[in-house]
């Protein structure tokens, strides 16, 4: 059974501050002049960038001002801002003579991995550390104990000629069919943990949070340090309800996202692909 686990603080007594007086007079504003644009150069930013990452806006796609005021409903300065953030995700590029360009995609990976009887999302691991390691105090807890060496790999995530993440494994046994050079999963591939277990997984958890990037990790995936990054952190246990895989995934949260699609209350293994745009190398114009 597979379930996403969230934090939740106790509830406190809250006092009202400044930021209550900011979001009142905020309000106030928008009832005074009326709702007929969207202002906030978030929202245009969000609303981009969802059309980036589902292929409404591919890779070449002029984004021209004047149009987007017209489409969004909104300020030229709210689309200009949003435009800025959008460049300095490295998602869009302004060129002269031409305007601003989709540059890059925004590439989906499924909230719950390994889920399926097939991989689900089309990439390439790179590994580049592959060690024994002991049982700290931390692994050995998650991994359900024992005194026994921990088998570790960690691998580069390409996706269309791009690094977009690093992707650590931790378990009981080597994980051979990932262990090799630069090996390439397409969707239809199976799932590498069937192949390494020979069976589906039992109860799956998994922990999603957003952190900063410290400076080694900036290094490989071409980052400055303290950039944000998504951090996926799943754990796998067999069908006897032992654990036995923790993983833990670090995205660029500019070229990276998570996703999954329920149906009729069941979760969707393959349509997350089928869903999303096949990458294609970017070109200049």
């Amino acid at each position: 059974m597979a379930k996403t686990e969230f934090s939740r603080a106790e509830p406190q007594e809250r006092i009202p501050g400044p930021a209550d007086d900011l979001a009142a007079e905020m309000l106030s504003e928008r009832l005074r002049n009326g709702h007929a644009l969207q202002q906030s150069p978030r929202r245009v930013y969000a609303l981009l960038r969802s059309a980036i990452r589902s292929g409404e806006l591919p890779a070449h796609s002029r984004l021209e001002e004047a149009d987007l005021v017209g489409e969004l409903k909104t300020s030229r300065n709210a689309v200009r801002l949003a435009l800025r953030q959008l460049g300095a995700d490295g998602l869009v590029e302004r060129r002269p003579g031409v305007g601003t360009v989709v540059v890059s995609q925004i590439h989906s990976f499924p909230v719950f991995e390994c889920v399926g009887p097939a991989i689900g999302v089309t990439g390439a691991l790179l590994l580049i550390e592959n060690q024994r390691i002991p049982p700290t105090p931390y692994l050995s807890s998650r991994l359900g104990g024992g005194t026994e060496p921990l088998h570790m790999s960690e691998f580069l995530v390409r996706v269309g000629g791009q690094t977009v993440g690093i992707f650590s494994r931790y378990g009981h046994q080597r994980a051979e069919a990932l262990e090799q050079d630069r090996p390439l999963l397409s969707p239809g591939d199976l799932s590498w943990y069937r192949r390494i277990h020979g069976s589906a997984p039992g109860d799956i958890s998994v922990v999603i949070e957003a952190t900063t990037v410290d400076s080694r990790t900036a290094r490989l995936l071409g980052l400055a340090e303290g950039s944000p990054l998504l951090v996926r952190e799943t754990l796998y246990r067999d069908q006897t309800h032992a654990p036995v895989e923790l993983h833990i995934t670090y995205l660029d949260s500019r070229k990276a996202s998570l996703m999954a699609v329920v149906t009729d209350g069941e979760l969707q293994h393959d349509v997350i692909s089928s869903s999303l745009p096949t990458p294609v190398p970017i070109a200049p114009i």
